[in-house]
């Protein structure tokens, strides 16, 4: 046998018959690949130890043997945009390939969120958009403790086609479109995200070891150890599942909605647990399940416009978001159900099941860890007649209202019986990072963009962990360049008293800013003023993925001209005035309002924050002041959990990020 130290060049001597063995590669290699152009394009793959590989891409051989470990890998010299080719393995063939930029999209469930979940807001792009050069692989939810794996669970390549696009992330595809219509080069989008995944869930072991953690300097290296541990994690799942068996036990039954008793008026949207809910004020303040109904009365020609709709359906029914579990029928037939409170209810009417004259709407709501109901804010509507997502020409009926009707299913018996702790296994350390992210490594990036945040909110270490993330991911992809583009936190919830206030969710925001300015070949793209006080996925991606856009344009084309958002700079004190310099200002800052800067707030010697007056200065200075006379140290920006009176923005339209600085460290 050919020693492995055999030159590779003597291995095309061989026989074309003698390259035959069978070779294995990692799925993000497979149909409909997209490469990265002006870059070495790696191929690698598995094989039996020991056996030749001839691998052949774009009129090009290479030529290579597996190592002991069956591990094989060869590169081919960086080409331009084009396509497609097909690679082939030995036997194995790889067809459709196209060379463009590839994006990374990383984080958490707003990089996950679907097309369809947004299709209401884009219907006609949703629904007729195609583009064979835009590609998107994304992988699923699986982790590992042992260390980093080789290849992805699950991923494949899949067209920017209508039969793909509902599934699409809808960040990268509204991204994708931009990139496509801008550079005209085909488009690789690999959506490697995880709903509610902590950021340690994508850092590595080594990396981990040299954080202190929320529990101290031995948290994760205790931690690490004792996931990789099997009969630790096991001993942990059963003691988990036992105290649910028993906190699931302290619930009455549930007698189903005709064995209730004692039905009163209820109002849709609501909490249960709050004092508008019913006339008599809460239907309950403990968690459990819910019976709602409403009954709704519909003409001839409602009917008879249910019947010239779509051909599979009568319309549309909209219900907002629940919390948090729902089983929804419609004239004694399920029409829906959703298992968490996020996803939008959108369910569709069956054909014929609408009837004129009385009809019934039932939900059965649950949640066991809190008090149940309807997010406020929402639209709540029955859509007759239409074909989702055109609404135009459907006949409305809202849903909305104190004429439901609701009674309590099962309630907890022991109102001091806490939920128990449960363990999310894919939001450990190190998990994420060894099953989603190292396999990905190889495979050369135009660069990577990051949405997360909104887990462990509560955690002030999170700018240094980015930072090393940051670090981390570049020395994998071996590219100390490599573009990061960080998603700041948009607006979210409603603040517990009128600004200015303290919230995590500002403090995150200001450690994202922190982040990006701490590392080069950043940028951060804000979005306090285009998401959702009642929705932690915002539908509207398409602003945000033109915002991601020209960000990504600035670091990934060096296009100088793509705006970014205007970011404070230089603070300095003058008296009891504080001058902020902005970079990134364009032609100048304004407010998108036209009055002067709103949202600021001054802090005095003993941390107490005051609101401010401000007033831009020039082209890119705003100048801000109290009308209390104290000496300022400190100063706020957009400093709540939802900042709708912030308005200062560039010429570009893009606002400027929360931030706080300290006036003795703001250089």
């Amino acid at each position: 046998m050919t020693s492995d130290k055999e030159p590779v060049a003597a291995l095309g001597l061989l026989q074309e018959d003698q390259y035959n063995a069978p070779v294995i590669l990692p799925k993000i290699l497979s149909d409909g690949l997209v490469l990265q152009r002006g870059k070495k394009i790696p191929v690698w793959g598995k094989a039996p130890a020991g056996v030749p590989v001839k691998v052949e891409f774009a009129g090009m051989e290479q030529y290579t043997r597996a190592d002991v470990s069956g591990n094989w890998n060869v590169s081919f010299p960086a080409m331009g945009p084009g396509g497609p080719y097909t690679l082939k393995v030995n036997d194995h063939l790889v067809n459709d390939i196209l060379v463009g930029d590839v994006w990374l999209f990383s984080g958490q469930s707003n990089i996950e969120l679907q097309v369809r979940r947004v299709a209401i807001r884009y219907p006609d792009l949703a629904t007729t958009y195609t583009n064979a050069h835009i590609r998107e692989f994304r992988t699923t939810t699986h982790y590992d403790f042992q260390g980093p794996l080789w290849d992805v669970q699950v991923g494949r390549w899949k067209q920017c086609i209508q039969e793909e696009i509902p599934e699409f992330s809808a960040l990268a595809f509204f991204f994708g479109m931009e990139w496509n219509q801008k550079h005209n080069v085909s488009v690789g989008l690999i959506v490697n995200a995880v709903g509610g995944s902590p950021l340690d869930a994508w850092l590595d072991e080594a990396t981990l070891r040299g954080f202190p953690g929320p529990t101290g300097p031995d948290h994760y290296p205790k931690r690490l150890s004792d996931l990789k541990r099997d009969t630790w994690v096991d001993s942990v799942k059963q003691s988990e599942t036992r105290a649910m068996a028993h906190y699931r036990s302290l619930f009455t039954s549930d007698p189903g909605p005709e064995g209730s008793r004692g039905w009163i008026a209820y109002r849709v949207p609501s909490f249960w647990n709050q004092e508008e809910a019913t006339p008599r004020g809460p239907l309950s303040r403990l968690p459990g399940s819910a019976w709602f109904k409403k009954v709704f009365h519909l003409t001839e020609a409602q009917i008879s416009h249910a019947m010239e709709g779509a051909p599979d359906r009568d319309g549309m029914l909209i219900l907002g978001t629940m919390t948090d579990a729902d089983r929804t029928f419609l004239n004694g037939t399920q029409v829906g159900s959703t298992g968490y409170q996020y996803p939008p209810r959108i369910y569709t009417i069956p054909k014929g099941l609408l009837k004129p004259g009385k009809n019934e709407l039932l939900i059965r709501l649950e949640n066991y860890w809190g008090p149940g109901g309807f997010t406020s804010g929402k639209d709540y509507a029955l859509y007759i007649g239409a074909a989702h997502p055109f609404y135009a020409m459907a006949d409305t009926v809202s849903l909305e209202g104190d004429d439901w009707m609701a009674r309590m299913g099962s309630t907890l018996t022991a109102d001091d019986s806490p939920y128990p702790a449960t363990t999310t296994w894919h939001y450990q350390p190190a998990g994420l990072y060894n099953a989603l992210l190292a396999p990905l490594t190889q495979l050369p990036l135009k660069g990577v963009i990051w949405y997360q945040g909104e887990s462990e909110i509560n955690r002030r270490d999170y700018d240094q962990m980015l930072c090393a993330l940051i670090d981390r991911w570049r020395n994998d992809w071996n590219d100390k360049a490599l573009p990061f583009v960080i998603v700041q936190l948009p607006n979210f919830m409603k603040d517990h008293a009128p600004w200015p206030v303290e919230t995590d969710w500002a403090k995150r925001r200001d450690e994202q800013l922190s982040a990006s300015r701490a590392r080069k070949h950043t940028a951060l793209v804000v979005t306090h003023d285009i998401g959702e006080w009642n929705d932690i996925h915002p539908l509207n991606k398409k602003d945000l993925a033109q915002r991601v856009f020209s960000a990504a344009e600035y670091l990934g084309a060096s296009n100088r001209k793509a705006p970014l958002s205007p970011l404070p700079q230089n603070v300095v004190l003058r008296g009891n005035r504080v001058l902020i310099t902005f970079s990134y200002a364009g032609k100048g800052l304004t407010t998108k309002d036209g009055l002067d800067p709103a949202h600021f707030a001054l802090a005095d010697g003993q941390g107490r924050y005051f609101r401010a007056s401000a007033r831009i200065i020039g082209k890119k200075k705003v100048a801000v002041w109290c009308v209390e006379d104290f000496v300022p140290r400190a100063v706020r920006y957009a400093w709540a959990n939802d900042p709708s009176e912030a308005n200062l923005q560039n010429d570009a339209g893009l606002p400027a990020p929360t931030f706080q600085c300290n006036l003795d460290d703001s250089k």
